[in-house]
């Protein structure tokens, strides 16, 4: 496996955070701001990305590659990819997304774990727990689509490299939108009152991991495609859906792993 790009880019993963944080109980706030020193989950959304330099174990857990062809997760084929170049990965059986946060979440709501432990777990747990709900970190095929390059609305170059279609969903569709983090907080915040996303909040990492596997094989464009105004059309309510059900589920994580210790 390699690295993949930063699942949602820093605005995505705020976003989803401060969803998150609007919806946590009085005890869960408490411990967390015991655990970072404030309350602020967006202060922290994007600190799983920033480390992967010196914590290269990492690497592999932003995803979980599903085969495109499957019918769905399997932890035993779908988190354990040894890889010479990742000589973690020989030894690591829970080497994605979907195992990370279950082991995380345990760490966390661990009364006997140390400070520096669960706040590390709370930090993980925030960030891919955001991560699990981008589609393309749900599909193995062409490295969760790093290797399918397409015209993102009218470039073949997305700063200083080729547009692919990770990218486009980590960015691009999210840029296109020009909302601020507030504006896009206030747009998510309507979403889920008006389509009832709440009820969506009950579920398992499996099952997020499941359906970002679906909604990735229903967006896919092949090489060259393009993702333009039309393809921004169709899918941006996917986008803000998967942001706003990821900061539900994420709120009721941290609730249930802190609110009663």
């Amino acid at each position: 496996m390699q690295p993949r790009t930063f699942a949602w880019g820093p605005e995505g993963h705020r976003v989803v955070a401060d969803i998150a944080r609007s919806r946590l109980t009085l005890a869960a706030r408490q411990q967390i701001r015991a655990l970072l020193g404030n309350d602020d989950l967006a202060s922290v959304a994007n600190w799983a990305d920033e480390i992967k330099a010196e914590r290269p174990e990492s690497a592999g857990w932003h995803f979980v590659d599903i085969p495109r062809e499957a019918a769905g997760f399997v932890e035993s084929r779908d988190c354990f990819h040894p890889d010479p170049r990742h000589r973690s990965s020989e030894e690591d059986h829970h080497n994605c997304v979907v195992d990370r946060i279950e082991m995380f979440a345990r760490v966390l709501g661990d009364q006997r774990a140390s400070r520096d432990q669960r706040a590390e777990a709370l930090k993980f747990l925030v960030h891919f727990v955001a991560d699990v709900h981008q589609p393309m970190h749900a599909i193995a095929e062409a490295r969760g689509g790093n290797e399918i390059h397409v015209i993102e609305f009218g470039s073949g170059e997305c700063g200083s490299r080729p547009c692919n279609l990770h990218f486009a969903w980590d960015m691009g569709l999210i840029g296109h939108s020009q909302r601020s983090e507030v504006d896009y907080d206030q747009a998510i915040e309507k979403l889920v009152v008006r389509e009832n996303l709440l009820s969506r909040a009950d579920s398992s990492p499996e099952n997020w991991a499941n359906e970002s596997f679906s909604i990735a094989k229903q967006v896919w464009v092949n090489e060259g495609g393009a993702v333009d105004e039309a393809y921004y059309r169709r899918n941006v309510r996917v986008v803000d859906e998967q942001l706003a059900v990821a900061g539900l589920r994420l709120a009721r994580m941290l609730n249930q792993s802190l609110s009663s210790k």
